[in-house]
């Protein structure tokens, strides 16, 4: 399963909570121009420079507004806090003029944060014109009184058109960069698909190994797997961490290969000394996944090694209570309930009622109620899989 557009998603969050975090630091930046006016060190009409200080404060804010406390991360979210930025900086560029000339190009090196051409031929789209506006809005306000920009002329001559030529230069810098970074994000999204491919045929061909293994319980592990994942998706987790989960699941028991069929097989009650020879597939699975390399075979271990594991701390290491995984927990069940409707050597397979009945009983003690609660809502969906993956 592809994943890899939760890798690029994660990488444009980050990039608006790059953006809102730079923006909060503008209005320092603001306030320090304020000061330094205050201070006589730079000569700006006070009015405009307050107005322009307190509309900056206001549009440095959006950003987190939407972003942060909002959680609005939609494209047309983006496009309209870059559109905001230039805005922003053209007022900035117009009325505090030569204090700010970095203003003109923000807007654009913060497109830059995204993975994506498109926000840099936006943003520089909208800064064009923004630019010629700013140096027009600053000349009739007669904002910068030295020579040459006091004309029309040398406003034209010495002001927008070599800003605009200088824009530029940045506008392909910031492409190229905007281009290596999408690239990048690519090359790391495949490169995960890849990595999770690998671990999932490890997985897949070991699991046909458990399979083969036992006539009995064949397709058990297809059954505990998806179990697993409704457990896991009512649970509220992500399709992808259902997904990790579920696959993992199927690694539970990897570890009674190492149990002798006589003992796995045998139809009647085990004896102390047998019990625990069958205890030791959980260390026996561990040790078989734990330095295998991956996500997947991370959580796998962790299932392997704690899922006989009891909420009440009575399982097979004495784990108690939130101390388990939440993996564990949910394999727990899952493999409970399916060893329970299924026929074994050494019993009959209950009714998928009577397995109910009993895990519901066992909330709070063998279980973790939360996760009774959520199988208890999703039995309809615990019937249908067993239906579906019948042991042959």
């Amino acid at each position: 399963m592809n994943f890899s557009e939760k890798i690029i998603n994660e990488y444009r969050q980050n990039a608006d909570s790059r953006l809102a975090f730079v923006c909060r630091l503008m209005i320092g930046f603001m306030l320090l121009v304020a000061l330094l006016n205050v201070l006589g060190i730079f000569k700006i009409a006070p009015l405009p420079l307050y107005l322009t200080v307190a509309i900056s404060i206001v549009d440095f804010l959006l950003p987190t507004v939407f972003y942060n406390i909002l959680k609005m991360r939609s494209v047309k979210i983006r496009y309209f806090i870059l559109a905001i930025m230039v805005f922003q900086s053209g007022l900035q560029y117009a009325t505090l003029s030569y204090h700010t000339i970095i203003m003109l190009v923000f807007p654009l090196v913060m497109s830059c944060l995204y993975n994506e051409r498109k926000y840099v031929i936006y943003t520089s789209i909208l800064s064009i014109p923004m630019i010629v506006l700013s140096h027009l809005a600053a000349y009739y306000l007669k904002i910068v009184p030295d020579e040459p920009l006091v004309t029309l002329k040398g406003t034209v001559i010495y002001g927008i058109i070599p800003r605009s030529i200088e824009f530029f230069g940045v506008v392909v810098m910031c492409l190229f960069i905007s281009e290596r970074i999408e690239k990048l994000v690519s090359t790391l999204g495949n490169k995960n698909k890849e990595l999770y491919e690998d671990q999932e045929n490890l997985i897949l061909a070991l699991s046909q190994i458990i399979e083969n293994k036992s006539e009995n319980t064949g397709q058990h592990v297809k059954r505990v797997a998806e179990y697993t994942e409704v457990l896991c998706k009512s649970l509220g987790y992500s399709n992808e961490e259902s997904w990790k989960v579920s696959l993992a699941a199927m690694m539970h028991d990897v570890g009674k290969i190492m149990i002798p069929e006589s003992i796995l097989e045998k139809p009647g009650k085990l004896t102390n000394e047998e019990f625990a020879i069958v205890k030791n597939h959980i260390k026996y699975g561990k040790q078989m996944l734990e330095k295998s390399p991956g996500e997947l075979f991370n959580i796998s271990t962790e299932i392997a090694y704690q899922h006989h594991e009891k909420w009440d701390g009575t399982g097979y290491m004495g784990i108690q209570g939130e101390n388990i995984p939440h993996c564990a927990r949910c394999v727990a069940l899952a493999d409970v309930f399916d060893a329970l409707v299924s026929r074994r050597a050494y019993k009959k397979p209950w009714t998928p009622e009577e397995a109910y009945n009993e895990i519901v009983s066992q909330s709070g003690k063998h279980f973790d109620p939360a996760v009774v609660d959520a199988f208890v809502q999703n039995f309809d969906k615990f019937t249908a899989i067993m239906k579906r993956y019948p042991d042959e």
